[in-house]
């Protein structure tokens, strides 16, 4: 692996983007079965946004869970487990016959495989992989997640219109797990460290130390302004995007337009996107994050009312999806890298889990109120509103994230000086928030990743 001329990273790149591609589908793709499941098992779209919310919430509750799991966990292990619960609750998804079934497989199983295979895992892996193009590879994350949108979302309403949407879950299961588990156990790696290799490539020397290790824990990040500014923008993106992805083709199919039609604006918005995430990350390594991240919130604004002003009108409908693919790339994307840039590159999966909990939850209050709303006033206008509100001032806030938070705010005084080449056994020296020296909490394993040290039986902290 050493000797390859293609950085071992971007093969982790490229099997994280396959695995985000259709994790991140199967969830956008869930607009396409309101009507049909709830026809089939009698509810309502306040009931059936419900179980949506659930879903979304405890698929951020399980984020950072999964975060803490891939640091003491192989990631091999880690993803393989959660395809194949992904894959079983798809099929336990088919089988349901009335809402209590349906919130108990959909709303618990279902965000548990999604949280396996998920962003906190594939951004938190693969920032520890690159330091100078972290940007430019998270980026390609979400370029698949947008991938994955344009093209599962009316795959699925295709198979739904011909072979039900209980087949249509079946199908997908069987999809995913033939095509992810396999790259899970073949060719995820832990960390450059893990195999011989330094961040962005070439080998590390023998007994070499290498940059420093930077870690920070999730509780040290919450004592840190730029945690909420990137977790209460990323509230922002998550009520949104669970609006147009579970609401979106419900409601252009109430404004007359065709489910088929409905579902290949939403593919066209996301294809949109693919172009335009990789080329916002490239220009993010560039010029800076907070712009780029701003420029997407407050362009979001201008989507969303598009898409629920504009009636009667095809080709405006589908100029809006083209235009809104700058809209929709790059925020997952941003904000990992900004985790990375502000926390150090192995804090991504704890600190990011977090964050991306502040994400679901937005999700499903976006997700539950729409449905609500819809119940009570008969549309949709009100939930978009608030929406476009939420937007302005996630760019806003954007635009002002504490970048220089790091790792000296979150723990006054600490500094690093041991490297990811150091073995378990040793311990790197940190200076104490007084000044004294102290041993550090975090070894190297033999994955290449930080781990608390264990401590001698009776010594002192």
């Amino acid at each position: 692996m050493t000797n390859r001329r293609i950085f071992y990273g971007w093969w982790v790149v490229a099997a994280f983007s396959v695995m985000t591609f259709t994790s991140t589908g199967i969830r956008h793709a869930v607009g396409p079965f309101l009507k049909p499941i709830v026809a089939d098992l009698g509810l309502d779209r306040a009931s059936f946004s419900l179980v949506i919310a659930l879903s979304l919430f405890l698929y951020g509750v399980f984020m950072p869970i999964v975060g803490m799991v891939l640091d003491r966990f192989s990631v091999r292990l880690v993803t393989a487990a959660g395809t194949v619960v992904l894959a079983l609750s798809l099929v336990a998804t088919a089988l349901v016959r009335d809402f209590w079934q349906f919130a108990a497989v959909y709303g618990v199983l279902v965000p548990i495989g999604l949280a396996g295979t998920g962003p906190v895992i594939a951004s938190g892996v693969v920032a520890r992989w690159f330091n100078k193009r972290r940007g430019t590879a998270l980026s390609l994350l979400g370029s698949a997640s947008m991938t994955g949108m344009s093209l599962l979302v009316p795959a699925v309403t295709w198979l739904i219109l011909t072979t039900g949407w209980r087949m249509t879950y079946v199908i997908i299961a069987g999809g995913y797990l033939a095509l992810v588990l396999p790259l899970c156990v073949w060719i995820l790696r832990d960390s450059p460290e893990s195999i011989g290799l330094k961040a962005d490539g070439g080998a590390l020397k023998t007994g070499a130390v290498s940059a420093p290790v930077e870690r920070v824990t999730a509780g040290e990040a919450l004592g840190t302004l730029a945690f909420w500014q990137l977790a209460g923008s990323f509230f922002t993106c998550g009520f949104s995007m669970s609006l147009l992805s579970a609401h979106g083709i419900p409601m252009l199919t109430d404004h007359g337009y065709t489910p088929m039609f409905a579902s290949w604006a939403f593919g066209v918005l996301g294809g949109s996107a693919i172009g335009f995430t990789v080329m916002l990350g490239a220009l993010s390594d560039h010029f800076g994050r907070r712009p780029v991240l701003a420029t997407i919130y407050a362009g979001r604004v201008l989507i969303f009312a598009g898409f629920f002003l504009i009636r009667d009108n095809p080709l405006a409908i589908l100029l809006v999806a083209v235009l809104g693919g700058i809209t929709m790339a790059g925020t997952g994307s941003m904000t990992s890298a900004l985790t990375a840039d502000i926390y150090g590159r192995f804090s991504v999966s704890s600190v990011f889990g977090l964050i991306f909990l502040v994400h679901q939850t937005g999700a499903a209050i976006g997700s539950f109120l729409a449905g609500a709303l819809f119940e009570t006033t008969g549309g949709y206008g009100a939930a978009f509103v608030l929406a476009c509100l939420f937007l302005v001032a996630a760019s806003i806030v954007a635009l002002n994230i504490d970048t220089g938070a790091g790792l000296a705010t979150a723990v006054p005084g600490r500094v690093r000086a041991s490297g990811p080449g150091e073995r378990e056994g040793g311990v790197a020296p940190f200076a104490s928030r007084v000044g004294g020296p102290f041993e550090a909490p975090y070894v190297i394993n033999r994955r290449g990743v930080p781990r608390p040290a264990r401590r001698p039986p009776g010594s002192r902290r």
